[in-house]
């Protein structure tokens, strides 16, 4: 999914919601999205896919590392910087909503 958009900051205090309108499907372990607004279609693998199952109800982004940090038993920091990145692209892309 790239952007020519600079991240959105996400702070452990940041609140992380789905667009409502964002439409998924599992597919063989991975998330296919699609935006009804622009039309266009996205696919997440599957940390990507276990990003999306853990915002079935808006969360912190810093309960939702904890999460991740204990699903996959890695480093804390790591999954952070990588669920950030990951967080801010799909932000970009009008997916999640960041508050």
């Amino acid at each position: 999914m790239p952007s020519d958009q600079p991240p959105a900051a996400i702070g452990d205090d940041t609140r992380i919601c789905r667009n409502a309108s964002v439409l998924t499907a599992g597919v063989s372990g991975e998330t296919v999205m699609m935006s009804v607004k622009s039309g266009r279609y996205y696919g997440l693998d599957d940390i990507g896919s276990a990003i999306w199952q853990h915002l079935e109800a808006p969360r912190r982004f810093g309960d939702l590392v904890d999460t991740l940090a204990a699903d996959y038993e890695a480093d804390r920091a790591v999954i952070a910087d990588d669920a950030r990145k990951l967080l801010a692209e799909m932000a970009s892309h009008d997916l999640v909503k960041l508050e």
